[in-house]
């Protein structure tokens, strides 16, 4: 079974489909895996940057039954679920019909490639809850601001609960910084914070803000393959992350469990 890893936070903004779409990027390129990306954020900026890997299914479809089954790329590379507007009426069906679909479908996936990475809406809703259920592993984005720690300790609270409820196999990897500016002394107190509440769970790494990455999406590449020098720094940084990263996701250094924040 490959490893099933989430993008989310409960707040938007924080950079959770750029480090899902570099990660999938990462898996295919430097670990040569095959990897399922499934958008199940309407904006879709995921299915945008990926959009030359779409796979024919759509992500409403894996909230069904029946889904057209999904092969892996023969290359190892990425096979995109893209998203659409059609996904906010997922949040006004039954969940005993749509969860279980959506677990199942996902199963399905993980034994067919090597990983599956889900990119997640900023709001607990049905979608987000699904993933959750379907997981095994989370990684959350946070930029250092004060709404953005907020939406750590909610995430927390989600994934806790969940865990307790339903998929007990579920766990948060990281916390990965991101958009971090090292000149900020708003930022750095805001770390020393996050350091403070949420320090089994914070990564030994950060992304600092880079005009790089978003360049490289737009082109549809991984920032490494960007051809600009400005793009080697941005290049190591993110690398060093997603090494961190799938050490914990990995097993081989994962934080200690606890109960839910208060």
């Amino acid at each position: 079974m490959g490893n099933v890893v989430i993008f989310g936070n409960q707040k938007g903004g924080v950079g959770k489909s750029t480090l899902a779409v570099l990660y999938a990027c990462w898996l295919a390129d430097v670990r040569r895996q095959s990897v399922c990306v499934i958008d199940l954020d309407a904006q879709a900026n995921s299915s945008k940057s990926l959009r030359r890997f779409t796979a024919g299914v759509e992500a409403t479809q894996l909230f069904g039954q029946q889904m057209r089954s999904i092969s892996p790329p023969s290359d190892k590379t990425i096979a995109l679920v893209p998203a659409s507007k059609k996904l906010a009426d997922i949040e006004l069906a039954r969940a005993e019909m749509v969860i279980p679909a959506f677990r199942s479908n996902v199963t399905t996936l993980a034994r067919d490639f090597d990983a599956v990475v889900i990119d997640t809406p900023p709001a607990l809703g049905l979608r987000l809850s699904a993933a959750l259920i379907a997981a095994n592993a989370v990684t959350c984005p946070i930029e250092l601001e004060e709404y953005s720690i907020d939406g750590v300790a909610d995430m927390l609270r989600t994934i806790f609960g969940v865990r307790r409820r339903y998929n007990p196999q579920l766990r948060l990897a990281t916390i990965v910084l991101n958009r971090f500016n090292p000149h900020s002394l708003r930022q750095k107190a805001a770390m020393q914070d996050l350091a403070l509440n949420f320090r089994e769970f914070v990564l030994p790494a950060r992304i600092s803000t880079r005009s790089a990455i978003p360049e490289a999406l737009a082109a549809g590449l991984p920032v490494w393959r960007l051809p600009k020098s400005a793009a080697r720094e941005a290049s190591l940084e993110v690398m060093r992350v997603f090494e961190l990263l799938q050490q914990r996701i990995d097993g081989s250094s994962e934080p200690t469990p606890v109960d839910a924040p208060a």
